[in-house]
């Protein structure tokens, strides 16, 4: 029998039970938040997250910035954690139909853990998080992944989530809201829009690309990778060298960055129902009330970020033996805990696409092609419906030009084969969000679910 042939029922009646329900309210009906008196936006018992200011000093041409922004303050660190094991002769990743006030068409698949520490400790005093068992304490199984890993460094101020994957010990049963998918499926599935969530898309691309989640233990060796540069270092570079590159990025960044009160955010203005930018801006924080029928709280209502338009990710690809090389660049967002971390080929944000071709980046262009036979992967995703409204980001792999030659990239530009990626992803706050779903989506077959 098919592992997944039930997928399609489960998933329909997950949506029928999830009764999600999302409804904009002005600021004044959130109950257990409110303004202090320095402007920032604040949950009552100090957990959970906070709406705060960001002021980044530095050249004129970096980019969106410098400029004065609301940001979202989140300092625990949550676990997004994966449960994986053999099943009908192949692995399986315990899954979670969520419901989320920020996501596009309600719930998403998303890890078997998704809390922040405020949740998994009851801050809200609603019930427990199932399977957290097998991710903290002595008792549980056996770790495959095990990274700290940054998020929207546009949104966030320094911002990380431990990602986790573990192979549990003994059964696991499942519970109507969970359900063991196989790793094949989960990959084939990147493809439909606005399913696979952006919080196990983060996990799965802590995970080699490989056909089974056992090869992470070769990040276990994976400083034997750091060995002398081939003949090819100009193009691909061994790891010493791209972390030597990766800091010199990082040691040139021009910018100063601190968090500030709310209330001194130059440009921006508070009403009744938002904060938005005096110039219409890339995102508002709006104010919503939620209702869920499958959640630990059945009800309460908090602050989002709401960008106002889809943002653009892409990964240039060259096709080679003995495996595909990806195109990164070293980008540079406020946020981020170093600054700068390794982020795809091309990525635009609410905040950071071109208003005009004068300002398009160098590989726009090749990165939003239509010819379909250099197009590996393209789907729109969501972002964390947790904190965003309706965020939603186009995912694309591109076959490069023949002509793209790593003698002529600019300086924040580098080759890696994937091997490579994957180890600075197992390193931690080496690689951007964004990066690690293309990273996923590498793995995903070519054909359609």
């Amino acid at each position: 029998m098919e592992p997944d042939a039930g997928f399609a029922a489960w998933w329909a009646e997950r949506r029928r039970a999830a009764r999600l329900s999302v409804t904009p309210v002005p600021f004044r009906e959130l109950p257990h938040w409110s303004f202090t008196r320095d402007g920032d936006l604040v949950h009552d018992s100090g957990r959970f997250f906070a709406v705060s200011g960001l002021r980044v000093h530095g050249p004129g041409d970096a980019g969106p910035w410098p400029r004065d922004q609301p940001v979202i303050v989140q300092p625990e660190i949550g676990v997004l954690g994966l449960l994986v094991k053999e099943r009908y002769g192949e692995p399986h990743v315990l899954l979670q139909a969520k419901a989320e006030p920020g996501n596009i068409d309600g719930i998403q698949l998303s890890p078997t853990v998704q809390a922040t520490r405020s949740n998994y400790t009851r801050v809200h005093r609603g019930g427990a998080t199932r399977y957290l068992e097998h991710f903290t304490g002595p008792g549980r199984g056996r770790v495959l992944v095990d990274s700290l890993q940054s998020e929207q460094g546009a949104w966030f101020w320094r911002k990380h989530n431990r990602n986790m994957v573990v192979e549990p010990v003994g059964e696991v049963a499942e519970h109507p809201d969970f359900r063991w998918v196989a790793l094949r499926t989960v990959r084939r599935l990147l493809r439909v829009d606005h399913l696979v969530n952006m919080d196990t898309r983060s996990v799965l691309g802590c995970l080699p690309t490989g056909p089974t989640p056992h090869a992470a233990d070769a990040a276990d060796s994976v400083d034997s990778a750091d060995s002398a540069d081939g003949p090819d270092t100009v193009a691909v570079p061994g790891l010493r060298s791209l972390t030597s590159w990766l800091i010199d990025v990082k040691q040139r960044c021009p910018w100063q960055v601190r968090t500030v009160p709310l209330a001194d955010v130059r440009g921006w203005t508070r009403t009744d129902t938002e904060i938005a930018a005096d110039t219409g801006g890339p995102f508002r924080i709006i104010a919503v009330r939620v209702a869920a029928g499958t959640r630990e709280v059945r009800q309460w209502a908090q602050p989002l970020l709401a960008p106002g338009r889809p943002g653009l990710a892409a990964f240039l690809c060259r096709s080679t033996a003995p495996g595909p090389r990806i195109l990164v660049r070293a980008r540079t967002e406020p946020g981020l805990g170093d600054l700068v971390e390794i982020g795809p080929t091309v990525q635009w944000s609410a905040d950071t696409g071109p208003a005009t071709a004068e300002e398009a980046g160098p590989f726009d262009g090749m990165a939003l092609t239509g010819d379909p036979a250099r197009v590996r992967f393209d789907a729109e995703l969501s972002e964390e419906g947790g904190r965003f409204h309706r965020a939603a980001t186009r995912y694309r792999l591109v076959e490069a030009d023949d002509a793209l030659d790593a003698a002529h990239l600019p300086d924040d530009y580098r080759w890696l084969t994937t091997a490579q990626l994957h180890a600075l992803v197992v390193r931690g706050q080496h690689v951007n969000v964004q990066a690690r779903s293309l990273l996923a989506c590498l793995a995903a077959p070519a054909s359609p679910p």
